[in-house]
């Protein structure tokens, strides 16, 4: 495969990796191939050092393995110590940096991470770079030592640029999916979510389907709405943007889609609403069956997370079916809905119900709910 059908092939992978439904080699590994590197590894993380250092995401690829015990070795034995991670958040967007110039050079002879991690992981003579992530995050890609015998070269260098947009695109949108604890869903998972919104798109932008959270926000016309069965928003400069984003994610036959991000505003107190258009691969499940062509993510970032079952099960000494339950509940799930998407009937989900309320003593959903809330930090404000 040449490497212009190679690069295509990565981005494509990506584009469709980036909402869970890509086979075959993990991001890291795709993009060590393509820009014939020895390894590589992505970070998503928040601060600017090892004292406020939070991790989210971390992925090691080397020689087309992942390598989740190199991870491990790394964060455990090296990450405290590395001389680079406070210069890492420090380095300009998009900018590449030799790893040796994250070192001063009495640390490369000191250095513990320089001399013994990245010796393991064929890093030494790699590169650096970082990636603006959302509000204040950072996103660290590393390539590992080039597999060229005269280093890197430029070409090497130029397919890292134009790969840099996508790359940070699948972090951004992964993540985003993972925080909506929808990541690796499958299909019809991610349409009955109700914690962020999913718009399917055809070739000429026309809605085909979209989730219940969708709807809602096209009904109410806070920025979003529907026009004559297309997506579209009300004030103009932000329409505009939109249009370039799905002329991107929706070019004409034979050229490959490029997928990008945007702020939506509302009129309301509430904060911006993000909108995470995808383009759709060949491979993806759905793309031959409805005529989908691209997926749009509305997300809200003032949404809280979701609060983990095994959480509730532990603290409030429920079964994992019925802290299951009470999550959904906790969700605005109704019985109806929750009968529905366990495949139990209406009758099971109220008897599962009333085991909770004997075993916390109450009567009332409302403060099953508050309860639930209460272990994720979240007060109820219905």
């Amino acid at each position: 495969m040449s490497l212009p059908d190679e690069f295509e092939r990565t981005v494509t992978l990506l584009q469709d990796a980036a909402i869970g439904h890509a086979e075959g080699p993990e991001a890291p590994c795709l993009i060590s191939e393509v820009s014939r590197a020895r390894g590589s590894a992505l970070a998503f993380f928040e601060g600017h050092s090892q004292m406020d250092g939070e991790f989210f995401y971390a992925k090691f690829c080397l020689r087309g393995q992942v390598r989740d015990d190199l991870a491990r070795e790394y964060f455990q034995d090296y990450w405290p110590r590395d001389e680079r991670v406070p210069r890492i958040p420090r380095l300009p967007h998009g900018e590449l940096v030799e790893t040796g110039d994250l070192y001063t050079e009495r640390e490369k002879k000191t250095s513990r991470a320089y001399n013994e991690s990245l010796r393991d992981m064929e890093a030494q003579d790699g590169l650096h770079m970082r990636l603006d992530g959302p509000e204040g995050s950072h996103i660290a890609w590393i390539l590992n030592d080039s597999t060229e015998r005269g280093g890197w070269g430029s070409d090497q260098v130029g397919v890292i640029q134009r790969l840099q947009p996508h790359v940070r695109q699948f972090v951004i949108v992964r993540q985003a999916l993972a925080e909506a604890g929808a990541f690796g869903a499958s299909f019809g998972d991610l349409l009955e979510n109700t914690r962020f919104g999913l718009i399917q798109l055809d070739r000429s932008g026309r809605i085909v389907v979209a989730n219940d959270r969708s709807w809602r926000m096209l009904r109410e016309g806070d920025r979003l709405m529907d026009q004559r069965g297309f997506l579209r928003i009300r004030v103009p400069t932000e329409n505009a943007e939109l249009s370039r984003l799905l002329g991107c994610a929706l070019p004409p036959f034979g050229t490959r889609g490029a997928a990008g991000s945007m702020m939506v505003g509302r009129s309301s107190s509430r904060g911006p609403l993000v909108l995470h258009i995808n383009p759709v691969g060949k491979q993806h499940p759905h793309s031959q069956t409805r005529r989908v062509a691209a997926l749009v993510l509305v997300l809200d970032p003032a949404t809280p997370a979701p609060i983990d079952p095994a959480l509730v099960t532990a603290a409030l000494g429920l079964t994992p079916t019925e802290s299951r339950l009470a999550v959904a509940l906790a969700a605005g799930h109704t019985v109806r809905e929750i009968a529905l998407s366990t495949g139990r009937t209406e009758q099971t989900v109220r008897w599962h119900l009333k085991q909770i309320f004997r075993k916390q003593g109450i009567s009332r959903q409302v403060d099953l709910v508050r309860r639930v809330l209460k272990l994720g930090g979240v007060s109820d404000s219905r």
